[in-house]
């Protein structure tokens, strides 16, 4: 058990990697799903389940920043349990999302759709980031966030006047809006993942960065919902890739050409990030049970991709599948697990034991 690693990352990387893991999928695919389910009102859907993970990140940063989820002080049989919640919840959202971006990068990258070529060569660099763990990915999101948020200030920047308020009246909290947020929970709840990472001690200690991510997440994610609708209205349910299509409103685009394709190098990048934060989630979940850190991060790449490959088939199954019971498993690994865990730190109250000790009462 040598080779497992006890990855500890510090608040500003934290906050980065909170604000990538929620924010990346709720802007290509999600928007013309909500808009299909709660039309002009799909941004009410948008704000009140982001207001929801608000919650549950403000319970997962203060267990990490006192310990993290396999050191947790709590009877071990809860413990495993709750591991291995958040274990089968990190793979089902992984196989949902590896659909997402497969689709994405065959219809904005490429004309033929040719999504398993696409699958064949993300799996490689999963398998790579995810063996190399939580303090890589933190550093790698440290540096790409600065792309993103160049890319993000250029287009809102020189933004057309596409948009019409009138695309977003009248304002009715209604039913639709409640079943929007009911039938896609699974693209929300996105820092479990991160209960797998404890956090850099310091004396003092801050909830800024994370209160500046969360308002960003907020602002952008509502946002862009805003915008979806008040630039396409009642045919947003045919609009797919939201992000990538309000990046064409920009006014560089009738001196350059389309500029859009730094929107989706800018997603991809995300992308990359989240994904391998699921990955190395699941690989961390398998890891308190049994196996060795290199192994078991090629094999659940590999199932990642014979399942999408051979089982998921087209995204409509996948979505399908999320969007039927599957979707209550966010309800316990991501808004349960963190309060449950919040709750062992502040009940038990001691110093969290070492991550060897589950290994060894696993073993």
């Amino acid at each position: 058990m040598k080779d497992r690693i006890f990855d500890k990352i510090y608040i500003g990387q934290f906050a980065i990697l909170a604000f990538i893991s929620s924010v990346c999928f709720k802007i290509v695919m999600l928007p013309q799903y909500l808009a299909a389910t709660a039309g002009r009102n799909a941004w009410l859907a948008m704000l009140t389940l982001v207001l929801v993970d608000g919650a549950a990140l403000a319970c997962v940063y203060a267990v990490v920043r006192r310990t993290d989820l396999q050191s947790l002080p709590a009877p071990v049989p809860l413990k495993r349990l709750m591991i291995a919640v958040v274990g089968v919840t990190c793979f089902a959202k992984l196989v949902l999302f590896t659909a997402e971006t497969t689709a994405y990068c065959s219809t904005t990258l490429f004309d033929e759709g040719l999504w398993r070529l696409v699958l064949a060569g993300l799996i490689p660099a999963l398998i790579y980031l995810t063996y190399k763990g939580g303090n890589v990915l933190a550093r790698t999101s440290q540096i790409i966030i600065w792309f993103v948020a160049l890319v993000v200030v250029l287009n809102v920047v020189f933004a057309e006047e596409a948009g019409t308020v009138r695309n977003l009246l009248p304002v009715s909290y209604d039913k639709r809006v409640l079943f929007a947020c009911d039938k896609y929970l699974a693209w929300f709840g996105d820092y479990s993942a991160l209960l797998f990472y404890g956090m850099v001690a310091k004396k003092k200690k801050t909830l800024l960065p994370v209160l500046i991510s969360y308002m960003f997440i907020l602002v952008f994610t509502v946002g862009v919902a805003i915008a979806f609708t008040s630039v396409y209205g009642g045919g947003g349910v045919l609009v797919a890739n939201a992000f990538n299509k309000l990046a064409i409103f920009n006014k560089l685009s009738t001196l350059l050409g389309t500029v859009d394709f730094t929107v989706v190098c800018a997603w991809l990048l995300m992308a990359a990030i989240k994904l391998s934060l699921l990955s190395a989630a699941v690989v961390e979940s398998v890891l308190c049970f049994f196996g060795r850190r290199k192994a078991v991060t090629v094999m659940v790449c590999a199932v990642l991709g014979i399942v999408t490959f051979f089982g998921v088939g087209n995204q409509q199954t996948v979505y399908n599948a999320m969007t039927g019971a599957l979707r209550y498993m966010t309800i316990a690994a991501d808004y349960a697990v963190p309060f449950i865990s919040l709750i062992c730190v502040a009940v038990y109250g001691r110093k969290a034991r070492p991550r060897e000790a589950l290994y060894e009462k696993a073993a």
